[in-house]
């Protein structure tokens, strides 16, 4: 009897490891729930062109951009589980989406984590509509008139805009987009007032369409380093935008090693770093098995933050 199970036992698994074997043998599509041209897409890009290096297979990204940043990692869980679809599937859609919207997905059981490799940074700017703000100071005297408009692609990254009202006791009015670039320009033309800038923003501060009034994040950005934080302007916040990677559950050991091991190869690379430090992302690399207890540490803040704003909807 022990022996016919084990026989059937090894049958089992013999399409499997053949499977791992032979892959990739086609390419990998790179899901990402965001449109082109934001810090994620630029991640995404860095990556995917080493790690086709890495593994000999085309891996073309699939900007999926709707839903607050939900509909990638859909697809990423509805897919198939033999490594030939993988991509983004960040705070956002982890801890954001299930307290704010139904999602078609289990944040912590549709997916296995392949690690994380970066960290957008997010920046405060304003455009024409504000024309007398030049200080984080005039922002929230502002915000104290009047309502500000806030637009960001999800809730999570607009966290520390959502702080900032409780903290600093000014009026915000939050407009989502399905894209940032279209945030950005929305800004830029004077038709939103602020948002959750990315690296899109670095070439509209510069060519003075914009001027950056605070990092909202844990450290200054390297493009305008005399800018200071909302922390040290006084105000205890910070988005945290970890850029975490994931498969759909399920996929084969052998695969999933591989397909990890390619992703972080390419995270520790000099040539990726430099292309998202000139996107003003920082590098952030934590492996697989330590990617979940990350995005737990994170979590508590951003609910914290969601819930205060009344974004929240659900309980966590």
């Amino acid at each position: 009897m022990k022996r016919r199970t084990l026989i059937a036992g090894m049958a089992l698994a013999t399409p499997a490891l053949a499977q791992a074997d032979r892959w990739p043998s086609r390419e990998i599509s790179l899901i990402t729930g965001f449109g082109p041209g934001g810090g994620t897409d630029v991640v995404a890009r860095a990556i995917a062109a080493h790690m086709e290096k890495t593994l000999g297979v085309a891996i073309p990204v699939r900007n999926t951009p709707g839903a607050g940043g939900t509909l990638g990692p859909a697809r990423i869980a509805q897919a198939r589980p033999d490594g030939y679809t993988f991509g983004l599937v960040g705070l956002s859609a982890l801890v954001v989406a299930p307290l704010t919207m139904d999602v078609p997905y289990k944040p912590w059981e549709s997916f296995d984590f392949l690690g994380c490799t970066s960290e957008l940074r997010i920046g405060v700017p304003v455009g024409p509509s504000m024309p007398q703000v030049r200080t984080l100071a005039d922002f929230i005297a502002e915000g104290r008139r009047r309502p500000i408009t806030v637009a960001s692609t999800n809730p999570g990254s607009a966290v520390s805009f959502f702080d900032l009202a409780r903290l600093a006791g000014i009026q915000i009015s939050y407009v989502p987009f399905g894209s940032i670039t279209e945030a950005a320009s929305q800004v830029a033309g004077g038709h939103v007032d602020t948002y959750s800038g990315t690296s899109e923003m670095i070439g509209l501060v510069r060519g003075g369409q914009l001027r950056m009034l605070a990092s909202a994040s844990v450290d200054r950005w390297p493009d305008f380093p005399d800018v200071p934080t909302l922390i040290e302007q006084g105000y205890q916040t910070a988005t945290r935008q970890l850029i975490v990677w994931a498969g759909p559950a399920g996929m084969p050991a052998p695969i999933r090693e591989r397909l990890e091991a390619a992703l972080m190869a390419a995270a520790r690379d000099p040539e990726v770093q430099a292309r998202q430090a000139a996107g003003g992302i920082a590098s952030r690399v934590i492996e697989g098995a330590r990617t979940l207890a990350a995005i737990r540490e994170v979590q508590p803040g951003v609910e914290a933050a969601l819930v205060a704003s009344g974004m929240s909807r659900k309980r966590s």
